[in-house]
């Protein structure tokens, strides 16, 4: 999908903001000096990272004398965050997971950013998909990413190659997922594809592979969210899944693990497929001692679209934060998250650091901006790169022209746990009817979204 920049509207012409919100309020001025407070310092336990970030505070303040940075290592958690928020107790820059900004943009619950992002170099280059989940229906700024993924589909290459597959043409739909997994399971008596199931990881991926189905797992109504998934597209996916488990006998009879678990076993060379993320490379090779050339990602398989679920943080402001305060925040998340991303002197310094850690360089990840941007960036990161890069190819490449949807934004926790239990029932109950089981879903989940919305 060609890149477009989102339009920005000038001051005045968007729509009547609050004056806690306005990014157009009278400025403060120029020589006068600015204390911010930023979150996600890492803990004392990641030694090594926290000393990373402590670094790069002090490196920015070398830069810009007149901002005092107060690092705090403040993490978003879902049962603290809504009253830390609402006894004003978060730090100018907080970090949230992008089922958060659109809430948070219609509460009216973060600062209107879109003036000092004008300001960031490139700024006519971000991609549109990555800058979206920010991005409020004034067509206004209220967040910028600081990191984002998108589900791909994991699979064992060497377990391909010993059952006949091209383990350089992986499957690129669910129906060559189906045939590749009891080819898998023919040759090697190895399950072909493995589901999680429990701790919300099953209702999770159940959601992202509707989005490749063309549904979704909500939707507005009314100026309210409602439960979408009780539908073709969701019904369609457990349909497959059931059909996996008892017609195909291809994924095993173990379906009650999460996330965590499934991806042990799949480094362990247990396991032909699975859904996850590039990045789990990183604890494939450093928590399970698995091993560097089996590890291949691939684009999450169409349904019939080609879509995929987006997931990730984005860096927003607090809406008490002055027009100075508002200009320093956006300058640090800038130099923070975003200057990695298009200046290839810094990528190449983040790199070197990375590897001497032994932190994985060169896994993909969703791009922040358009190609003539990001492809000097990801030069210099190839050069340091650790990582068996061809193993990642079909990935960028089928990513690069996939819908991103993001995550439900209300109470989707809530949606992700309701499905688990569908998803479960059709993996260890034969006589389980996914449309049923989706109805048993939905009874559950609209009472918590009315809740969520009062």
């Amino acid at each position: 999908m060609r890149a477009r920049w989102v339009r920005i509207v000038a001051c005045g012409v968007a729509g009547v903001l609050v004056p806690a919100l306005s990014a157009c309020s009278s400025a403060e001025p120029a020589d006068s000096s600015v204390t911010i407070t930023v979150a996600d310092l890492p803990p004392t336990t990641q030694a090594k990272s926290r000393q990373q970030f402590l670094d790069q505070v002090a490196a920015f303040e070398r830069d810009n004398p007149k901002i005092k940075i107060k690092p705090t290592d403040s993490q978003w958690e879902a049962k603290t965050f809504a009253a830390r928020l609402a006894g004003g107790q978060l730090e100018t820059v907080f970090i949230v997971p992008l089922t958060e900004p659109p809430g948070l943009i219609k509460r009216r619950q973060v600062a209107d950013i879109t003036d000092e992002t004008r300001s960031l170099p490139h700024a006519d280059k971000f991609e549109e998909r990555a800058l979206k989940p920010g991005t409020g229906t004034d067509g206004r700024i209220y967040g910028l990413p600081t990191s984002e993924w998108a589900l791909g589909l994991i699979y064992n290459r060497q377990l391909f190659t010993k059952a006949g597959l091209d383990p350089d043409k992986p499957p690129k739909t669910w129906d060559e997922v189906r045939v590749a997994a009891k080819a898998i399971f023919a040759k090697t008596g190895i399950p072909g594809y493995a589901q999680p199931t429990t701790n919300n990881t099953g209702g999770w991926t159940l959601t992202a592979m509707t989005y490749t189905h063309g549904g979704r797992a909500e939707k507005e109504v009314d100026g309210k969210q409602v439960a979408a998934f009780n539908d073709g597209p969701a019904r369609r996916t457990l349909e497959w899944l059931k059909a996996t488990r008892w017609e195909d006998n291809s994924i095993g009879r173990q379906h009650l693990r999460n996330g965590a678990d499934v991806l042990k076993d799949f480094s362990a060379g247990r396991i032909g497929m699975t859904i996850a993320t590039p990045s789990t490379y990183g604890d494939h090779i450093t928590k399970y001692n698995g091993d560097p050339a089996m590890f291949g990602v691939t684009a999450l398989p169409s349904g019939g679209t080609s879509a995929t679920l987006l997931g990730g943080k984005m860096a927003v402001v607090s809406p008490k934060a002055s027009t100075a305060e508002r200009a320093a925040a956006v300058k640090w998340i800038d130099f923070r998250y975003l200057r990695p991303k298009y200046d290839a002197a810094a990528a190449e310094e983040r790199a070197k650091a990375n590897a001497a850690d032994d932190i994985p360089v060169g896994v993909p990840a969703v791009p922040f901006y358009q190609p003539d941007v990001v492809d000097p960036v990801l030069k210099v990161e190839h050069r340091h790169a650790n990582v068996p890069l061809n193993n990642f190819k079909s990935y960028t490449t089928g990513v690069a022209s996939q819908d991103f949807v993001a995550e439900p934004p209300i109470a989707g926790q809530d949606i992700y746990a309701a499905l688990d239990v569908a998803v479960q029932a059709v993996l260890t109950r034969k006589d389980a009817d996914p449309a049923a089981e989706l109805r048993n879903a939905e009874e559950k989940v609209v009472p918590i979204l009315e809740r969520a919305q009062r």
